[in-house]
């Protein structure tokens, strides 16, 4: 996926080299810099991210898991601070890579949150803390988690079809960002 957009993937393809912070978290040290994007004539800058997580820190899990992102600039994609909007000529963008990643990660959901959500809603789902279960910007499910996510909340987009289940914030995307799908 990320040849496919020009993006050096060298550091998901290599050996990551593992670090343990004292709480049992497991984080790659090195290896994950920001990358300059053409999106139709405006740069971005995206960096690739892998976080661990084990049980020793999430005690609800049974196994490690992987949180695999890619980190943009927000200064670069939101139209307003205030309200985090984004720029419409980076919204399909947004979308396209959500789409992308659902077709390979589908135990938890492909997640679009900003800097101060980020891993909150993936936490509230293995945790079971409601509070945070909406904490995101966009969310493309698979079917196993359709139940968790019923009865959004107002604020969202929601589109549900047999195999997968898309939901949006209105005050981030303005429109529904899968309308053209």
């Amino acid at each position: 996926m990320l040849n496919s957009l020009a993006l050096d993937s060298k550091y998901f393809t290599t050996e990551l080299e593992w670090e343990f912070s004292d709480d049992g978290n497991m984080y790659v040290g090195g290896g994950d810099y920001t990358q300059l994007f053409d999106n139709n004539s405006y740069q971005l800058h995206i960096r690739p991210f892998v976080m661990g997580w084990t049980p020793e820190v999430i005690n609800e899990l049974q196994e490690p898991w992987l949180e695999v992102s890619l980190l943009f600039w927000t200064e670069e994609i939101q139209f307003d601070s205030s309200t985090g909007q984004l720029k419409d000529e980076h919204k399909s963008l947004i979308w396209t890579l959500m789409e992308q990643f659902s077709e390979h990660f589908k135990e938890s959901g492909v997640y679009f949150t900003n800097e101060a959500t980020d891993g909150r809603p993936w936490e509230a789902l293995v945790c079971g803390i409601q509070e945070n279960i909406w904490a995101f910007d966009a969310v493309i499910l698979p079917t196993h988690l359709f139940d968790v996510y019923r009865g959004s909340p107002k604020e969202m987009f929601n589109k549900t079809n047999e195999n997968i289940m898309y939901l949006a914030r209105k005050s981030i995307w303005e429109s529904e960002p899968w309308h053209n799908r």
